[in-house]
């Protein structure tokens, strides 16, 4: 009688054991992933909603934030250091008079900013180095080439650089009814340039182009090329030699509406984006191209939204009206985890009029995960509502380890709330921020990210959702802003 009183006994035990793991499981999931994101932050700076947050970069102990005028006819940008412990230790005021603002970067351990001057019939690129204690004080002349019949050329940096050398695309200027050419040039870490390569492409010349130049982690150099001509054109180009191929991304029976690119482990180059139907120029579908190191394909997959993610973002009648397909979306987001998949992700933006105010608007959006070799696992529709007057409100953004996917949005339908924001999104938030990670079937799971932000006189801040460093092997830096636009944070991720 003991032993079977006993046995039931650590029955029932093992049971109520059962239920309070499972019962605590459910509560990590829910509430301890949003214990894992905390930042350091640095003081409260003083700015103007005339520029925004535009890449901040760590040298030399100091970080360096640089805010872009959101409009402006000459480079027009702020500089804001911050010492170790990020206190504000110093800002310079950067404006340079008929100059174009074409890029910062931080290059061979120098942070060096890059602009161009039409001057004289010519076209000037140059570059300006950034001593921390003094702001630009060395300024380099680095390449020129004349104008034609009045049109200039325009400089593109790749954002990477491979060994000691960094690489700028000149786009020589347009000439009606001609083949485009362009030149690539390389410079050395001392800023003096030591290849110059000319090629002529097959392709007429556009008025406007878009061109992306990429540096793999091997230093093969590719250009991206886009233009419009009944729809979107997609070409890729290996550069830095005298005779280049040229190679169309094109899918079967459908046009491309957006693509983005990376290189994987193996060197590859790897494009994956969204199609449209033929008649209409919105999402019904998403597609993943591989590439190898001589831009020869290795495979291509195409696949149709389901009906599923199409309803959730569209009702039967507006279905029947507008079609079959996602309008408004656009592709914001393409990363590898560190299993190798790959997620694509695209965000719904678009304007209404709500009691007589246009506002911003993002109905949600859709992510698709496919294995590394570029077959289709899952798509996930994530339904939100995001309204706001203000733009820099809107929009997800994630972190540089991108270990699994894991995606963040300011959860603004928390504004409503007459008590106020939940206690359980932190001190001195705005309007709080969600996560949202996926479990293996593709079923979305989100969690409120508790944030305590300091005191600065009462001020309330929010996430500007875009990533200002994107150096995978760096912690990530945000800038956090109240919401009138005034005051201003940074933090990194500890």
């Amino acid at each position: 009688k003991e032993y079977l009183y006993f046995n039931q006994y650590f029955k029932v035990l093992n049971l109520y054991l059962k239920i309070l793991i499972s019962v605590l499981l459910i509560v990590l999931l829910k509430f301890g992933l949003a214990q894992n994101l905390t930042f350091d932050f640095s003081d409260n700076i003083k700015v103007s909603s005339d520029y925004k947050p535009h890449v901040c970069f760590k040298n030399s102990n100091k970080y360096i934030l640089v805010q872009k005028k959101i409009k402006s006819n000459s480079c027009d940008i702020k500089i804001n250091l911050f010492d170790n412990q990020l206190k504000n230790s110093n800002q310079f005021d950067v404006l340079i008079n008929n100059h174009n603002f074409i890029s910062i970067n931080q290059f061979f351990k120098k942070i060096l900013l890059f602009t161009s001057e039409n001057k004289d019939n010519k076209t000037t690129l140059y570059v300006h180095e950034l001593d921390l204690d003094y702001g630009f004080i060395n300024t380099t002349e680095l390449h020129s080439e004349f104008n034609v019949n009045g049109y200039t050329t325009s400089y593109n940096i790749a954002d990477t650089t491979f060994e000691q050398n960094f690489y700028v695309l000149a786009e020589l200027p347009f000439q009606s009814k001609k083949n485009e050419d362009i030149k690539l040039l390389t410079f050395n870490n001392s800023l003096k340039l030591i290849e110059e390569v000319y090629n002529k492409l097959d392709l007429i010349f556009e008025a406007k182009r878009d061109n992306k130049l990429l540096v793999s982690p091997s230093g093969q150099l590719v250009m991206v090329k886009t233009f419009w001509n009944k729809g979107n054109n997609f070409y890729l180009y290996q550069l830095g030699k005298n005779v280049i191929n040229e190679v169309e991304i094109k899918l079967n029976n459908r046009e491309i509406a957006d693509l983005d690119f990376l290189f994987n482990a193996k060197n590859e180059l790897v494009i994956a984006g969204f199609f449209s139907s033929q008649n209409r120029y919105n999402y019904e579908g998403y597609f993943i191209h591989k590439y190898d190191e001589n831009l020869t394909l290795v495979h291509k997959n195409q696949y149709f939204f389901n009906k599923k993610i199409i309803e959730t973002f569209k009702s039967s009648s507006e279905i029947k009206e507008n079609g079959f397909g996602l309008d408004k979306f656009r592709l914001t987001d393409f990363s590898v985890d560190q299993n190798a998949n790959y997620f694509l992700l695209a965000e719904h933006l678009g304007r209404e009029n709500i009691k007589g105010e246009t506002s911003w608007i993002s109905k949600g959006m859709v992510t698709v995960k496919f294995n590394k070799n570029g077959n289709y696992v899952w798509a996930c529709p994530i339904d939100l509502k995001q309204v706001s007057n203000k733009l820099k409100f809107i929009g997800s953004f994630r972190l540089n380890s991108f270990k699994s996917p894991e995606y963040f949005y300011n959860d603004l339908s928390n504004l409503k709330i007459r008590k106020g924001i939940p206690p359980e999104y932190g001190t001195f938030n705005y309007c709080g921020t969600k996560r949202i990670t996926f479990n293996n079937i593709g079923e979305i799971i989100k969690n409120n990210l508790k944030i305590n932000f300091p005191n600065n006189s009462s001020a309330k801040y929010s996430f500007y959702p875009k990533q200002l460093n994107l150096d995978k092997g760096s912690k990530s830096i945000f800038s956090f802003v109240d919401f009138m636009g005034n005051n201003m944070l940074i933090g990194v991720e500890k």
